[in-house]
């Protein structure tokens, strides 16, 4: 496969950095910018203008900015007359790196994905999550609290005042809010044993709009909801604002110690805990650990999420099994192409671990 790579700036330079060696099936012919100062050499590969495209009989052009990818797309189609089909994103060189580091791997499940990926562009869930008839819900807007809000299981769910939604035959919505809790996907929280009960006491960490511990709330004792991101704060205490006296909403960083910004589940649970949901951006290793004593007292049934880095599963898994529980993981792997070194990685991910008691 003959392509181009479009961009020199600071994302082009990370992202030859972490690949540690092209495929030979590829060949990269040079990189692509329209700043004409880039022209000449960059990473030992030579730059053209765009309107050199024409030399070159190629397969793929990949556009590696996601900021401004539509905007390169409409000009190289526009301008230069590139056809459509030929232009893709920096998913598709992720994408084609992995088929070609797995073309004679063993793992079924691994398998399954590629032979997906054939047909079908790279995505976070792939195959195991799918548009569950593209289920919408309308934005409302509550001119009194000035935010915007959607119906979800016949509760209020806010969002901030100038967040972005798609706009659908004339109106704004939040589109299947639930896809990534269906049960073929890896990142389901709830599965077999590891439920919420009635009366349970839990821990939603990462809440963001909070649709998880909003589907819950009408069971539970009590409810810890963390979220970093002061921006959903407000929307979240008016989510919440009928079941203000079992919730505890802390503005805070999950992790292992207490500073100015940073909390620990020790400091904050004294007592018990029956259900933990985290999913914080990577930092689940050092927010158990500032949990140990809360995990040691209580048996408490988890879903941690173990994406966001490479090698995160064994590092929960061991943590767990330290404190006394066993563990498993949801079905399938995600693709967290967000992940700044999943070039240099490229590597599948389980995105759940579960935990409980022996």
């Amino acid at each position: 496969m003959r392509i181009f790579l479009f961009g020199t700036g600071k994302v082009a330079e990370s992202t030859m950095k972490q690949i540690v060696k092209i495929p030979d099936s590829i060949k990269l012919l040079g990189f692509i910018d329209n700043d004409s100062a880039k022209w000449g050499n960059f990473m030992g590969y030579p730059v053209y203008s765009p309107n050199q495209l024409c030399d070159f009989e190629f397969d793929k052009l990949i556009i590696l900015s996601d900021t401004y990818y539509k905007g390169i797309r409409e000009n190289l189609e526009y301008w230069y007359h590139i056809d459509t089909k030929k232009i893709e994103s920096r998913k598709y060189l992720l994408k084609i790196l992995l088929m070609e580091r797995y073309k004679n791997t063993e793992d079924v499940e691994v398998k399954e994905i590629l032979h997906y990926l054939e047909n079908n562009e790279l995505s976070v869930y792939n195959q195991y999550v799918t548009r569950r008839e593209e289920r919408q819900y309308v934005v409302e807007w509550d001119c009194f609290e000035n935010m915007p809000y959607i119906i979800l299981e016949d509760k209020r769910m806010y969002y901030p005042y100038d967040y972005v939604f798609p706009n659908v035959n004339g109106k704004k919505v939040v589109i299947d809010i639930l896809s990534e809790q269906q049960p073929s996907s890896p990142h389901l929280y709830i599965k077999d044993d590891i439920n919420i009960k009635r009366g349970d006491v839990i821990v939603d960490a990462g809440v963001r709009e909070g649709n998880f511990a909003l589907r819950y709330i009408e069971e539970v004792s009590k409810a810890y909801l963390f979220e970093s991101d002061a921006r959903w704060i407000k929307p979240l205490e008016k989510t919440f604002e009928k079941f203000k006296d079992k919730v505890k909403i802390l503005n805070k960083f999950l992790g292992q110690t207490e500073k100015e910004n940073d909390i620990n589940l020790d400091a904050v649970i004294s007592g018990r805990l029956d259900f933990l949901k985290m999913d914080i951006e990577g930092m689940e290793t050092e927010a158990l650990l500032g949990g140990k004593r809360v995990l040691l007292d209580n048996d408490v049934k988890c879903a941690v999420c173990s994406y966001h880095r490479s090698g995160d599963e064994a590092r929960i898994r061991n943590i767990f099994q330290s404190l006394g529980y066993k563990t498993d993981t949801s079905q399938g792997y995600m693709i967290f192409y967000y992940d700044e070194s999943i070039y240099s990685t490229l590597d599948f991910r389980r995105g759940v671990v579960y935990a409980k008691k022996r």
